[in-house]
This record gives structure tokens, C-alpha cells and sequence, in this order.
């Protein structure tokens, strides 16, 4: 009997002490490193882009004045939640950060970061699959609040379901080919230009600039699924463009551009003559094609390449004038504050804001515009003091 007394006094105890416990847990997970609200499972995926199959000239034409402009106005989000003070932390898990847009996105991470008083830990999987896997572990070891990766989100399916499990959100920079959360890989969001956006520009500056005659190769690496869009949504306005022509689409691994362009590029000027024009989905390509061009006598008035993300060297090169005329940047530093705004909604329990950084063309005019002057692109619309705004609360004017 006094056994079973003591039973139900300790059975009350717990009871009372599993009441008092759950009224104190809302302000943080077991973990210890986000707010018992935060959502890491993604909503549903956004729309998928829809690539535009016709441009005239005319229409052409207005595309390239439009995304030649200066970007001074916000377009982004003017409201959400409040980010919450402590002590947080975001690990930044890249790929290669001998990469220059890996380590740029990182930067504006740790530029958004830093604004909160949050910190940021960089995991760098040096170049390789599985170092990148590695990285992403030693990130999860941590235990982050939010886990930031410009890493193609196929190739770690594990650490993203694990972190997804364990209430840490993912936010992908370039993990997969669309904009928007990705419940098929685990993302809470992804961030990354409108692929459509980005070869219909590709397509409207070929077809303005020639006059609606241009023949064209396009290049592009298939293992990955963000370059076979672009390529589509590229060649498919040339294709049907009347006195256009799609010569050839090669496709090439990145990672063999230094070896095989020579032959390649030989091959072409067999084929098709010394008068064309080269697109691509990555600039990667074209300081190897540049110098192929050159040993065999190209001219810069003849062959003219026109890409997309714009490393520092597309910049040097359209800058001086040599082959490569025009580029389709991604944002530098804004891509790093659009992944600390995405770490602030799921902390709230929210959807990520439905936005996308409007594209913006590169050319010899304005080559040193909107960040240029640091080979970067930096839109000129202070975004950085609008999301200041957001996550504060605070009505600053954004000049």
C-alpha cells in the first residue's frame, strides 16, 4: 500500500513537472539553436518557369533596354517577421570556395547575418562531391539553426533529410534549377535568377544585335538540370526566329572545357565558317573558347559570345572588347541576404517571399555599372537597408 502511494505522488510529480516544462519550451527547440516554430519541411513548389518560344526583333529590341538599365528600384519584399534576438547560427555549407559566386553568396550571408548580431560558420567542400558531403556532415555537427548551400541539392539528399528531421531548414543558392521552395529535395527555398528570364535575354540580345539573322551554336554542360533549362529557353527563341539559325548545341562538362576546346572549337570553324554566334549557360566556358578563337585567327568582329553568371574574367572581357560581348550575371551579395530572409521566415513559421531579382544584361556600355567596377553584380536599389528594415523593424528611408 505505501508502495503505491509513493507510485502515485511521484506519477503526480512528473505530471506536474511535464506541465511546467512544456509552458517553458516554446522559446527553443531540445537543440537549442532555433525557435520551436521554425519550419523546416518546404511548401509547396512554386509554378515552374515558362520559357517564351517567339521574340521578333522588335520585341528583342525592348528586352535589351529594359535589362540594360540601371536596377535602382526595390522589387523585393517591403514586410515580414521579425528576426529574433540570440544567439544564432547560420552554416554556410559551399562547394568550392576557390569559385568567385561561392564566395560572394557567402559574403552577403555573413553581410545579413552579421546586421542580426547572428554568426555564420563556412564549411568548404573544396571542389569535390565528397568533400562537399563531408562539409555538409561537419555543418549538421554543429547543430546550426539554418543550414545555407550553393551545392547541388541531388547530391546530398541525406544530410538534407537529416537536417530537415532534426527542424534545421536548408536554403539552396543555386541547388537546383528553380526558383522557390523544393519539397522533392528537401529545400526550404531556393534561390536563384529566373532560368527563363535568363536565356530569353540570352536570345533577345542575339536576335536585336543581328538583326534577326544570326546563326548560333550554343554550349552547355547536361549534367546539370538548371543548364539544360537555360538551353532551352535559349535556343528555342533562335530556333524560331525566320531568318535565324541554330547551328549546333554541344554539349561539354564543364570540368573538360580546358582539354577538349581546342578540338572543339577547330571543329566549328570547319563546319560553320568564321561568322557566328556562341551562347551558353556558363561563362566557364568562354575563356578557353577565346583563346581557341584566337590561336586560330578569329575575328572579334565575326564571332561574338554572349553568356551567362559572369565570372571576373567575362567582365574583363567585355570590358576590353574581345570576343565575349554580353553576360547574364546572378547577384552577388543580394543571393547572401535573400538566404538570411528565407532563415528569418522559417524561423517564424512562414513561406519565403515569393521574389525574384529582375535579370540584368551585362555590355560594353555598362560594364562598370550596378557592381561592375568590382567584376560583380550589386544591384544599385540599397536592398540591403530594406531587409535591415524587414528583420528590425524599423522604417529607415532607403535611399
Amino acid at each position: 500500500m505505501l508502495k503505491l502511494l509513493h507510485k502515485h505522488v511521484l506519477e503526480a510529480r512528473l505530471a506536474r513537472l511535464a506541465v511546467l516544462s512544456a509552458a517553458l519550451i516554446p522559446a527553443t527547440f531540445a537543440t537549442g539553436s532555433a525557435l520551436a516554430q521554425t519550419r523546416a519541411e518546404p511548401y509547396p513548389a512554386w509554378p515552374e518557369p515558362v520559357i517564351q518560344e517567339k521574340l521578333s526583333v522588335d520585341e528583342a529590341k525592348v528586352i535589351v533596354a529594359e535589362r540594360t538599365k540601371p536596377q535602382t528600384e526595390w522589387k523585393g519584399p517591403t514586410s515580414g517577421p521579425k528576426a529574433p534576438a540570440g544567439d544564432f547560427t547560420i552554416a554556410y555549407v559551399s562547394p568550392d570556395q576557390s569559385y568567385t559566386p561561392h564566395v560572394l553568396w557567402g559574403k552577403g550571408v555573413e553581410e545579413g547575418a552579421k546586421a542580426l548580431g547572428w554568426k555564420v560558420m563556412t564549411f568548404n567542400g573544396q571542389g569535390t562531391v565528397s568533400g562537399t558531403l563531408s562539409a555538409m556532415q561537419q555543418a549538421l555537427a554543429a547543430n546550426p539553426t539554418a543550414i545555407v548551400t550553393p551545392a547541388d541539392a541531388n547530391a546530398l539528399q541525406k544530410p538534407i533529410k537529416d537536417a530537415v528531421a532534426r527542424h534545421i531548414p536548408v536554403i539552396g543558392i543555386h541547388a537546383t534549377a528553380f526558383p522557390g521552395p523544393s519539397p522533392e529535395l528537401g529545400l526550404y527555398h531556393n534561390i536563384v535568377s529566373n532560368p527563363a528570364e535568363i536565356g530569353q535575354t540570352e536570345a533577345a540580345y542575339v536576335i536585336a544585335m543581328s538583326a534577326g539573322k544570326a546563326h548560333n551554336i550554343h554550349m552547355v554542360d547536361n549534367n546539370y538540370a538548371i543548364a539544360r533549362f537555360k538551353a532551352k529557353a535559349t535556343t528555342t527563341p533562335i530556333a524560331n526566329c525566320p531568318d535565324c539559325k541554330m547551328l549546333e548545341t554541344i554539349n561539354m562538362p564543364l570540368g573538360d572545357a580546358s582539354a577538349r576546346m581546342n578540338a572543339a572549337v577547330s571543329g566549328l570553324l570547319a563546319r560553320y565558317g568564321d561568322s557566328w554566334w556562341m551562347t551558353t549557360c556558363c561563362d566557364g566556358y568562354y575563356t578557353n573558347v577565346a583563346a581557341a578563337l584566337r590561336a586560330a585567327g578569329a575575328s572579334i568582329d565575326k564571332i561574338k559570345l554572349v553568356g551567362a553568371d559572369a565570372p571576373p574574367s567575362a567582365y574583363d572581357m567585355i570590358r576590353k572588347g574581345g570576343f565575349e560581348v554580353a553576360s547574364v550575371p546572378e547577384p552577388s551579395s543580394l543571393f547572401g541576404y535573400m538566404a538570411v530572409d528565407a532563415v528569418v521566415r522559417a524561423m517564424a513559421g512562414q513561406e519565403p517571399a515569393h521574389f525574384l531579382q529582375p535579370v540584368f544584361l551585362i555590355v560594353k556600355d555598362n560594364v562598370d555599372s550596378e557592381g561592375g567596377k568590382n567584376n560583380e553584380f550589386v544591384p544599385s536599389n540599397n536592398f540591403a537597408c530594406h531587409y535591415v528594415n524587414i528583420w528590425k523593424g524599423t522604417d529607415t528611408a532607403c535611399k
